[in-house]
């Protein structure tokens, strides 16, 4: 019907406010009931009946069976405009069945006594074969008849058909001057329409004041999409000083109105605070909205809402459905999530050949976490899956960015599994994964430079990473930084240091710490001698079966 801008964000793994400018081309030109007196200027010599009156009282107030009533009787008696409006009902399914093929009637009926808003009626039937087959060149040529008349809907249809080359060669600078008469119509569309005209550089120079202006004027008529483009310019500073809170209220404008575009940034402003107060329960409910019209992205967040409980009770059957529905749009986040559901079992019935198949669906059309869980959850068959399938799985994945991916793919150099052992391969990958945060890297990148394995041997930068590994809760990085600091490998040797380490990696169980820290209990270094808390954590790892703690306690027996 008219063109907008949009944004294209993305959550969960699309979690970033980001607007971006865009066109959504739509193609489906305006058409209108005759209820103004610009339309009724131009027939001068027709009256008004009582009818016609009445039944446009009672549309007004929403009775459109009433209004319908009057208006067939109008039109009957010949009255072009109730002909037009009964046209309108028969269109629209007010007040009585849709019908295309009747609307079309009546329009033509009013038509042929000069109305220029059944004229452009009939070019919006034609255009988009509404009770006829579709012809786009008769839809201009009424539309063209209607424009005449100065009516403002054909004449911004006419620019729209100029702007998008149907029925007609593009001509920007004819769909620019159409728009513009349309204007001085005080048509709120066109104003929106120049705007666009004006922002993007269409049949005119850019010209974002202008943009603005023309958007502004829109907005405040209560036009959707103009409050929506008014909302961005504000959000980016086009025409107008960068003001975020201004941008969020235009945005609510719109999005009240029913804008799908709008409810889906309005969502993202409160989910990430941005022009106003971040609040995840408003977040979730105008994702929702956006989500019900079809929204794919705000389908695919609500749906991480659902599952993680982010402004929402947690609930991962609805999860599953909103996975569901954005999946079947073909959305490969949605497809990749959908399939865990049904792996696990998880909001869904557990079913692990789906699961499969919803990964594959989503790697085919790109998704990195989708070629990584492939690796990961196939399970080994002859026909399918090999090793050196997983192999190049977790290379796709890797090599699209995804960062739990890179341990993986170095640890197959570093093993040698799929060819032969390359650690500098491995620590290339290894180094990558630990650059970017992944814990499991950063130990394993540790490790290289401690073992000089890929890369010169360095205790100190070994150390470094260990403490970053560390931090993140790996329990091997804790035990060999306190190692490290028992030892001064690489670091200045202190117990106190050592045993610090060695407590944060027996909280989480592991047997080599509990003996490493008895020792120091047992022999009182970096901890007051406490010889009952050693035997106590040498028990912890014997009952783990690890060797030296066995050995300890019954050298004590002994």
């Amino acid at each position: 019907m008219i063109f907008f801008l949009t944004v294209m964000t993305r959550h969960c793994a699309r979690n970033m406010f980001l607007v971006v400018w865009l066109m959504l081309l739509a193609t489906t030109p305006v058409w209108a009931l005759c209820s103004n007196d610009t339309t009724l200027s131009h027939l001068s010599d027709t009256v008004r009946s009582e009818k016609y009156l009445k039944g446009l009282e009672a549309y007004r107030t929403g009775d459109y069976v009433t209004a319908f009533k009057f208006w067939k009787t109008a039109a009957k008696e010949g009255d072009a405009f109730a002909q037009c409006n009964l046209g309108a009902c028969y269109f629209s399914g007010k007040g009585v069945k849709q019908d295309y093929s009747k609307a079309l009637k009546w329009f033509r009926r009013s038509a042929a006594q000069g109305n220029d808003m059944a004229q452009c009626n009939i070019g919006n039937c034609y255009h988009n074969g509404y009770g006829v087959r579709p012809n786009v060149d008769e839809g201009v040529k009424w539309y063209v008849l209607s424009a005449e008349q100065g009516n403002a809907i054909a004449l911004t249809n006419l620019g729209l058909c100029y702007k998008l080359g149907e029925g007609v060669p593009v001509d920007y600078e004819k769909a620019f001057d159409y728009f513009y008469r349309a204007t001085e119509k005080g048509y709120p569309i066109a104003w929106n329409e120049v705007g666009d005209c004006f922002f993007f550089g269409i049949g005119v120079n850019e010209c974002p004041d202008e943009a603005f202006y023309w958007y502004k004027k829109a907005a405040e008529h209560g036009l959707d999409v103009a409050q929506y483009n008014l909302a961005m310019c504000y959000a980016y500073g086009e025409g107008v000083a960068q003001n975020d809170s201004l941008a969020a209220g235009w945005l609510l404008k719109s999005a009240t109105q029913g804008n799908v575009t709008a409810q889906y940034n309005l969502a993202e402003m409160y989910s990430n605070g941005v022009g106003v107060e971040k609040d995840s329960v408003l977040a979730a409910k105008w994702y929702e909205k956006a989500a019900l019209q079809g929204h794919v992205d705000a389908q695919y967040i609500l749906a991480c809402c659902y599952y993680s409980g982010n402004g929402v009770e947690e609930d991962h059957y609805m999860a599953a459905k909103w996975y569901a529905r954005a999946a079947k749009k073909g959305d490969a986040d949605a497809i990749c999530q959908l399939a865990g559901c049904h792996y696990w079992g998880d909001g869904a019935a557990y079913d692990y050949e789906k699961a499969i198949r919803l990964y594959k669906e989503a790697a085919e059309l790109g998704s990195a976490e989708a070629m990584y869980c492939l690796a990961e959850y196939s399970v080994y068959d002859e026909e399918d899956i090999s090793i050196a399938m997983k192999f190049s799985w977790y290379c796709e994945a890797a090599e699209l960015g995804y960062v739990p991916a890179y341990n993986k793919v170095a640890n197959y150099y570093y093993t040698g599994v799929v060819d032969k052992i390359d650690y500098d391969e491995a620590f290339k990958w290894y180094n990558m994964g630990a650059e970017a945060g992944d814990p499991d890297a950063q130990y394993n990148v540790a490790q290289c430079y401690y073992l000089g394995l890929g890369v010169e041997q360095n205790l100190l930068t070994a150390a470094r990473w260990y403490i970053r590994a560390a931090e993140h809760g790996n329990a091997d990085a804790q035990y060999i930084l306190g190692t490290m600091f028992y030892k001064g490998m690489g670091v200045t040797q202190s117990y106190e240091e050592a045993v610090m380490w060695y407590d944060k990696a027996v909280k989480l169980g592991h047997p080599a710490a509990q003996y490493d820290l008895g020792i120091c209990y047992y022999y009182g270094q970096g901890v007051v001698q406490n010889r009952e808390k050693a035997v106590e954590l040498w028990k912890l790892a014997a009952e783990q079966e690890f060797e030296d703690a066995v050995a300890a306690l019954k050298d004590l027996k002994e």
